[in-house]
């Protein structure tokens, strides 16, 4: 069984692979069909997910990651934060990879120290994102709290579905998620339900401000 932190890399480096997929603009319309269904019903993603996802737990959050990130496109600025230049690069003039070598290229893990999980619950969860939106995009912070508690007490199966609509409003404000801490998430929450809802509310209140008495 993995550790916590092999879990939090293999996320990273699950995302990393869902890029290079996207790259691919006929991929990346397949894997964006799967947005908000169940593994069950998301055969076009079988070809380039099961390697990778089979006998996983939580093999849906993949599927409903991998399926985000194509709808939202390219992206080039940091998950979490908001830009304000075009988040898709300019077209791919060059050859074209060979989409059999995408399905099984490794992913080289860059030589770094010891992951410290301090810095990985410092990145931007759902609720840091949300809060994000709220501060930078003009979100009404009221509407987007109940939002972010909908979320928290929806069964797995319908957060699942829901989440597509929130993730293209933020995507239009060019404010992107931090895939692989959603990711993390949403294969936790099955089991930790309370401590992943505690997760993103803490960060939504803790980055924004606190409301006026009256």
């Amino acid at each position: 069984m993995p550790t916590a932190a092999e879990h939090r890399a293999s996320c990273d480096e699950f995302v990393a692979h869902i890029h290079l997929l996207c790259a691919e603009p006929g991929i990346r319309v397949r894997l964006s069909q799967g947005r908000g269904r169940p593994v069950e019903e998301c055969a076009p993603m079988d070809r380039y997910l099961s390697r990778r996802t089979a006998h996983r737990q939580g093999r849906r959050a993949y599927y409903t990651v991998a399926s985000l990130i194509a709808m939202a496109g390219p992206q080039t600025h940091t998950p979490g934060v908001r830009t304000d230049t075009d988040t898709d690069p300019a077209p791919h003039d060059g050859p074209q990879d060979d989409p059999a070598s995408i399905l099984v290229a490794p992913i080289e893990p860059a030589p770094t120290a010891p992951p410290d999980p301090t810095a990985w619950y410092a990145r931007p969860n759902l609720g840091a994102t949300l809060a994000t939106a709220v501060r930078r995009a003009g979100h009404g912070p009221e509407r987007t709290e109940s939002l972010l508690h909908v979320l928290t007490r929806l069964s797995d199966d319908q957060l699942h579905r829901r989440l597509p609509a929130p993730v293209t409003r933020l995507m239009k404000d060019s404010i992107a998620p931090d895939w692989g801490v959603l990711l993390h998430d949403l294969v936790q929450r099955p089991y930790r339900r309370d401590q992943v809802g505690l997760r993103w509310r803490d960060a939504f209140y803790l980055a924004t401000p606190e409301p006026r008495r009256t």
